[in-house]
């Protein structure tokens, strides 16, 4: 999601910003009131471009910007976690002494990877830092993935060891699939101390006793920009998680996202209650705190109970959200000193923030700016609300649009996720106010790095010949609107993917697991509404069982939880004689969506998974009636 990519600019934008105030009452005229607005938007373009441009002009990465504030502020702090405060030096110092055990181990060379699985804490930092110096990518795991589906990701990365942090449940699941792992000759590499008793299978990850002297840059001589800096997994639009690629580029692009909203500097202090395995926490977070040279304090995974205590103790000035977190956040009972904490947080940014969520979140804690921007992982750009507009997610007005051509709106048909196209074989755009498929133009200023995967999977992210012959854009498989005034909004997504708890679900990821289910014949999974929810969709599966096949519901509970991340366990199941399928064998999910688990649309059994009773309970009234009162958890 890099930044620098939404307002690349030539010649034609340092003109509109530098022309007489007379051409600029006629621009007025033309653009609207708020054209001065968008000038000042793209004045701070021209400067970001032009700094960004500066510092590829002599292949500075990530890792050369962190070591010139080493130099410049050794003892400025730079990352607080729980009750330690660790320097720019300290890390530094850890970071080459890691980087030596690597080197001594002779296991990974320049331009291998490593895949690393870790909570939030200073030591993922200075793991991909470490590796980083040695020109090693780092693969970034979801610590909530299991078996199969982190199998999955470990080969798709093409990791040369796993480096895992030293709480004992990530190396369980890392044991777990330890033959698959032995047998494509992976490392596993825990964090901690030589003392501490490890399996005979994994090796300890211990560096204390290396030199912390600074590791030269001609250590990674020949690593370009263009080199991968690590690896994050999305789960796509179908199917199981992929890698997508983040090169040194992409990193120093998308450190410039809050010069582009206009905020940041070396007093302030983030925190980071998201997890740094996610683009969020760790590009949007994580890289513009380094850029700037502030301090970053960090949850080791969000709570609603600490937040605010967090928020105070390390004295935070800017925090990530998503829009689940804030709801959390404002479902907490009232306190009398709400808006009143003794707190100096300024700025939150994030997404997925629901209109009725955001104001109360903004009123009740006393945030003066909320930054709220839509963006993908693998893709080319980002739309960003710099102004506070409630519920928009960005502002693409006519003359940015003259100024960037970037962003395109085009019909959608929302049964196949294809676009609509004229007569001629162009997309057809959507006017102001009607929802419509984000696309993002691919230029050589504005690449798309997509996934580490084939050709085949980056394909369809593409869609070319949108608007003229020979053009190519980024599809991002969300629909959104944008209004007369150019604002921008969230709508819903396309395909096979839907989010819940803050987490994109691959709904065939979820269905192969279901069919590895003994008496499951197929299924269809899907996202559903919930009543008087705002975690998005839940998971819901149609399922045809085998002939002469009953559901066993407590095994299947135990299945899915134990092999399924559990914001991907399905929440409902409907149990169908038939599938509905199309011409070509496609499962069809529309009609299902629609009734979702409303006994008053869906004569078939269905079943709701009842945690604290480890097993799917029939979803009879009494079920009904508790989860639409919000009792039932979920």
């Amino acid at each position: 999601m890099p930044a620098n990519s939404y307002f690349n600019l030539g010649n034609s934008a340092a003109v509109a910003v530098g022309v007489p105030t007379a051409i600029a009452g006629l621009l007025r005229v033309k653009y609207g009131p708020n054209v001065w607005a968008d000038i000042n938007l793209v004045r701070r373009g021209i400067v970001r471009a032009k700094e960004v441009q500066k510092l590829t002009a002599t292949n500075t990465t990530i890792i050369d910007i962190f070591e010139a504030h080493v130099q410049k502020s050794p003892d400025k702090p730079f990352i607080l976690f729980e009750d330690e405060c660790y320097t720019y030096l300290d890390l530094e110092k850890e970071t080459n002494k890691m980087a030596r055990f690597v080197q001594h181990s002779g296991l990974v060379g320049m331009r291998d990877t490593v895949a690393v699985m870790m909570y939030n804490e200073p030591a993922f930092i200075s793991t991909w830092f470490a590796f980083n110096k040695l020109g090693v990518a780092t693969a970034f795991l979801n610590y909530n993935l299991k078996a199969v589906s982190l199998l999955h990701c470990i080969k798709m990365s093409e990791a040369k060891a796993v480096i895992c942090g030293r709480e004992p449940e990530l190396l369980a699941v890392l044991l777990e699939i330890m033959p698959e792992l032995k047998a494509l000759g992976i490392t596993i590499w825990v964090h901690g101390r030589e003392g501490d008793v490890l399996p005979a299978s994994v090796s300890h990850f211990e560096f204390s006793r290396f030199p912390d002297d600074p590791i030269s840059r001609n250590v990674r001589e020949g690593i370009t920009l263009e080199d991968m800096s690590c690896y994050i997994f999305t789960s796509g639009t179908t199917g199981l998680p992929k890698p997508c690629n983040i090169p040194h580029r992409k990193i120093v692009n998308t450190s410039y996202i809050w010069h582009a909203a206009g905020f940041g500097s070396p007093e302030d202090v983030l925190y980071i209650p998201l997890p740094l395995y996610h683009s969020a926490g760790l590009m949007v977070g994580m890289v513009n705190i380094i850029r700037v040279g502030g301090t970053a304090a960090l949850s080791h995974r969000f709570s609603v109970t600490k937040f605010w205590d967090e928020v105070r103790k390390y004295r935070a000035t800017i925090t990530q959200y998503i829009g689940e977190t804030c709801r959390y956040l404002v479902a907490q009972p009232p306190k009398p000193d709400d808006g009143r904490y003794e707190h100096r947080l300024r700025v939150a940014i994030g997404n997925g923030l629901r209109p009725d969520i955001w104001e109360e979140f903004q009123r009740r804690f006393n945030i003066e700016t909320i930054v709220e921007f839509f963006a993908a992982t693998e893709g080319n750009g980002m739309t960003m609300n710099y102004d506070g507009k409630v519920g928009a997610c960005g502002r693409y007005t006519p003359f940015i649009k003259a100024v960037t051509g970037m962003l395109d709106f085009i019909q959608c048909d929302i049964e196949t996720a294809k676009p609509i196209r004229d007569k001629n074989g162009m997309c057809i755009l959507v006017p102001p106010g009607q929802p419509g498929l984000l696309v993002l133009k691919i230029t050589p200023a504005t690449p798309l790095t997509g996934y580490k995967a084939s050709k085949e999977a980056n394909e369809k992210k593409l869609l070319r010949d949108v608007k003229t012959k020979g053009d190519l854009y980024f599809n991002t498989g969300d629909m959104l609107s944008y209004d007369k005034d150019g604002y921008i909004y969230f709508m819903d997504r396309l395909g096979d993917t839907f989010r819940w708890k803050g987490e994109n679900v691959a709904t065939t990821e979820v269905a192969e697991v279901l069919h590895r289910f003994p008496g499951i014949q197929e299924a269809n999974v899907y996202g559903v509404k919930v009543p008087n929810n705002l975690d998005g969709r839940a998971g819901m599966a149609a399922i045809v069982l085998a002939q002469n096949t009953s559901l066993d519901t407590k095994n299947l509970y135990q299945y899915v939880t134990k092999t399924l991340p559990s914001y991907a366990c399905p929440m409902f199941l409907r149990i169908i004689s038939a599938m509905d399928v199309t011409g070509t064998f496609k499962h069809k999910k529309t009609d299902l969506v629609k009734e979702g688990f409303d006994p008053n649309l869906v004569s078939d059994p269905m079943y709701f998974l009842e945690a604290e009773k480890k097993t799917y309970v029939p979803l009879d009234p009494q079920v009904m009636q508790k989860i639409v009162a919000g009792k039932a958890r979920l």
